[in-house]
């Protein structure tokens, strides 16, 4: 059961934005007041979902996908979406709301389509450690290491530099329409799905998130809704706890035919900070997934030294892009960064198929550093995008 205080915490959420629509300007009060009697009629279809969760019940995943699809077409009040975000945080999110969720989200997506078996690497975000764009020159790696890439993401929001910021700080557009990143991704073999072309009806949630100010189910979507439909994925998640929600919440959408959930360390990425846990699944013919869970450790298992969290910190997006081009430059050094790249392009391409163990996708990683493979991915990227943009002008 809720107790008075969590009673009082969502009651105060709703006041709040009520208040915030009230000092509005009259225009935006006319606008508000008019979306208000058309979600009069939604309001009372949610009422059975949010009385479930206040009596300390879950939700099934077609009851989670209902409720998140009306968040998402704007037809939800305000208050009802911050009770409902709240109480799912409190209690916890199971496999099936997340699930839900995501399903709702990809429903509401609009597609890039690519033909073909894709990757992607992304994580949740959140770990706080503010490192330099792992997952991102990861994901550029397994791109020259010859997997086709849809590399999901957005501005920063829990760290320092996100991966749009980082893509646009190195001279990447930004801009371009949806058939452009789709002609990316086939001439290049990587695409940068950026989550507001991808997801624009998350700006019916945008206010109540931005006024909650804490972490809520949607900051766990993003991973789960690639906008290309990779059937090969690593995910990144920032807590141990994470590890099999975001896994069973996998297993339930359905569309992933190999691929790990990651926690290592306090991040949301694979490095040599220390043991990492990895829960891997693969589907089975019958739409089932096997499981099996194991630990990968950098140095006993791949002979990779050991470092501090100060040698993989970043900055803003500046810094990170002369980091990231550094990591991906022709040497056949290492060092911390260029360690854990490899490392997380090893598990990528190791998912993609592109390797037949993480030894081998490694192998395959430090051959593609070496030889100046990875920068060279890069600019050819970055040098595709600014032709169609050109073109398209």
């Amino acid at each position: 059961m809720m107790t008075s205080m969590a009673r009082w915490v969502v009651v105060a959420i709703g006041s709040a934005l009520v208040a915030e629509a009230l000092v509005a300007p009259p225009r935006s009060r006319v606008r508000s007041a008019a979306r208000g009697r058309a979600a009069a009629a939604a309001s009372a279809e949610l009422k059975p979902y949010l009385s479930t969760l206040i009596e300390g019940g879950a939700l099934t995943q077609a009851e989670a996908e209902s409720l998140f699809a009306s968040f998402l077409e704007g037809s939800a009040a305000p208050e009802q979406v911050a009770a409902v975000l709240c109480l799912l945080r409190r209690k916890g999110e199971s496999a099936e709301e997340i699930a839900g969720a995501a399903s709702a989200m990809r429903a509401a997506c609009v597609p890039v389509k690519s033909p073909g078996r894709l990757l992607d690497i992304v994580g949740t975000g959140g770990d706080g450690a503010s490192t330099i764009n792992l997952s991102t020159a990861s994901a550029i790696l397994c791109a020259a290491a010859g997997a086709k890439v849809t590399k999901c993401g957005n501005r920063s929001v829990s760290s320092k530099c996100g991966a749009a910021d980082v893509l646009e700080a190195l001279g990447l557009d930004l801009d371009l329409d949806l058939d452009q990143v789709a002609a990316c991704i086939e001439e290049v073999g990587l695409g940068f799905l950026y989550a507001p072309k991808n997801h624009p009806a998350m700006k019916a949630v945008a206010p109540v998130r931005k006024a909650l100010g804490v972490r809520t189910a949607f900051n766990l979507l993003g991973p789960l809704t690639n906008a290309a439909s990779a059937q090969r994925v690593v995910i990144g998640v920032f807590g141990e706890h994470l590890v099999d929600l975001i896994a069973g919440s996998l297993e339930k959408i359905g569309v992933v035919e190999h691929g790990v959930v990651v926690h290592g360390v306090g991040l949301d990425e694979i490095s040599p900070l220390g043991p990492c846990t990895i829960l891997e699944l693969r589907k089975n013919k019958d739409g089932s997934y096997h499981r099996t869970k194991w630990t990968l450790d950098p140095l006993d298992d791949l002979g990779i030294p050991r470092c501090t969290l100060d040698d993989l910190k970043g900055g803003d997006a500046d810094y990170n892009a002369r980091a990231l081009r550094d990591c991906l430059a022709a040497s056949d050094h290492s060092d911390p960064r260029r360690d854990a790249v490899a490392l997380n392009a090893a598990v990528g391409l190791y998912v993609y198929g592109a390797a037949d163990s993480v030894q081998d996708g490694l192998a395959a990683a430090r051959r593609a550093l070496a030889s100046g493979a990875g920068l060279a991915k890069l600019d050819e990227w970055i040098a595709k995008t600014k032709e169609l943009a050109a073109a398209a002008a």
